[in-house]
């Protein structure tokens, strides 16, 4: 089946979006997830009494001991118990490699998933997304201080399954010519608003329903999935239209791509409008290793952040309790305006669109769309950098804003940029190679975890901070790539 009526491509784009709202970005989630798991006192035997006041001390492993007991009764412990406050260095270092291995883990997934995906369609690779989902909560319900092992599998079972939602659902962008970055904008603005259903899990905890009933509930919901994947989405995919007038493989090529056009005559520029690129030549295209990188270096400048924001929450705020609670909720509610700020990003980019219709070069037409996008979305990580500097309490809703921005074009350019650029039966393929190379490099935020223990988050923050000026190259290359373009096509046709 291939959905082709406009009144109904609507409905699919928005179960899209409410799929991706629930069961997406939950792993971005970890804010509000890891201050549920801390509360229930879980790793807190790595804690040596030395670390903590005797007062305390006995207090925690009261409550650590009844968690191990029952992980359904955390309402109940967190009465008496606060480890939020009472945290030592190694659950925090543990809790810490939870997020960094279910990152990573995440991104890896999405890489075999991609895999999975190209060979074999989106209807299977989606029936094996509900089952991770499925496991993965089940998982995360069950964690307990006699099974803390756990959380490690569940946590990226979930993230796997969320980010192969997004992959199938991004084709449906090719249904809508004229709006297809606005579409992966609303799809990666549901991605990212999904981190809301670790707050409502959150909330739910706070008035007396645990942590395993509401991963219960949220894995059975997940089975609503498989109704798009056998009304809505087709068995394959969904295949870009053809575009008239335009050679997509040398459109979207390569700076190599341009340079042949010097020996080509302008009519020939109306013939073969398939893009013939095999994957390998997509894959070792200079536009495409560059944009790996550049989401490579941001990445890990946005995990890094969500890995130690409570512990940045906790220093910032010298453990107070309510006020820890308070500014976790307010990140959460912040990212969750991502289903507004991706849409816009997806706009920016299909605005810049017209700008460049009336260019002579192919490449220039395509290409150069993206400049300002990717220029834009720097230039926010490194705002967001610079204000994280200052360690100022006051100063949080100012960072928490700037990186619903940062995160919102991060992703949307992301996805966007492969979807415009490359073949739609290789976007799963592309995007997952994409984020295993983000994940690699995430790893690296371990190192940051116990730089930050040591010598404190400010040398690891300035380090980073510098670091996020070498993404300027990836735009910077766009934009020169299609002024050489745009120059050949004048040498040999001035008029």
């Amino acid at each position: 089946m291939k959905p082709a009526n406009p009144r109904f491509r609507i409905l699919y784009a928005v179960w899209a979006l409410l799929e991706c709202l629930g069961f997406g970005g939950l792993i971005y989630g970890w804010g509000s997830l890891v201050y549920i798991l801390k509360d229930e006192g879980l790793y807190y035997d790595l804690c040596s009494s030395s670390n903590l006041s005797t007062e305390t001390n006995s207090s925690v492993l009261l409550a650590a001991t009844s968690n191990a007991s029952s992980s359904s009764n955390a309402s109940d412990e967190n009465k008496g118990f606060q480890s939020h406050n009472n945290s030592c260095l190694e659950m925090d270092d543990r809790l810490s490699l939870v997020f960094t291995i279910g990152a990573a883990m995440f991104c890896v997934g999405c890489f075999l998933m991609g895999q999975v995906n190209y060979k074999f369609g989106t209807r299977i690779s989606r029936i094996g997304a509900t089952a991770l989902f499925f496991v993965g909560s089940l998982m995360i319900a069950f964690t307990s201080n006699d099974v803390p092992w756990l959380i490690f599998p569940g946590l990226s079972l979930l993230g796997t399954g969320g980010i192969t939602f997004l992959m199938t659902n991004m084709q449906i962008s090719a249904l809508f010519p004229k709006f297809g970055s606005f579409i992966v904008g609303l799809l990666c603005g549901g991605f990212d608003s999904s981190s809301g259903i670790q707050l409502m899990v959150k909330f739910g905890y706070e008035n007396g329903i645990s942590r395993q009933t509401s991963y219960i509930i949220l894995a059975c919901t997940n089975l609503l999935t498989l109704i798009s994947t056998f009304l809505f989405l087709p068995k394959d995919f969904i295949q870009k239209p053809a575009v008239r007038n335009r050679r997509d493989a040398d459109i979207a090529g390569d700076l190599d791509a341009a340079v042949e056009l010097r020996d080509k005559r302008s009519d020939e520029l109306t013939q073969q409008p398939e893009d013939k690129r095999t994957l390998l030549q997509c894959v070792l295209s200079s536009i495409y290793l560059l944009h790996v990188f550049w989401i490579c270096v941001l990445q890990l400048r946005f995990y890094f952040l969500i890995g130690s924001l409570n512990k940045t929450l906790e220093i910032l705020l010298h453990k107070n309790g309510d006020e820890v609670s308070h500014y976790t909720n307010v990140s959460t509610i912040v990212l969750m305006l991502g289903i507004i700020t991706s849409p816009f990003a997806g706009f920016v980019c299909d605005f810049q669109k017209q700008f460049f219709v009336n260019s002579k070069s192919p490449l220039r037409k395509v290409l150069m769309p993206t400049v300002i996008p990717l220029t834009l979305t720097t230039t926010l990580c490194i705002i967001l950098s610079s204000l994280i500097l200052f360690e100022e309490p006051t100063l949080l809703y100012a960072v928490y804003v700037c990186l619903l921005f940062f995160r919102s074009f991060m992703y949307t350019i992301g996805a966007g940029y492969i979807s415009a650029l490359f073949p739609s039966s290789y976007f799963a393929i592309l995007y997952g190679i994409l984020i295993l190379a983000g994940g690699v490099v995430s790893m690296f935020q371990y190192v940051f975890f116990n730089w930050a223990d040591s010598q404190g988050f400010f040398q690891v923050n300035l380090f980073l901070l510098f670091l996020m000026f070498s993404t300027y190259v990836h735009p910077i290359y766009q934009w020169w790539s299609c002024r050489q373009a745009e120059n050949t096509i004048l040498l040999m046709d001035p008029i």
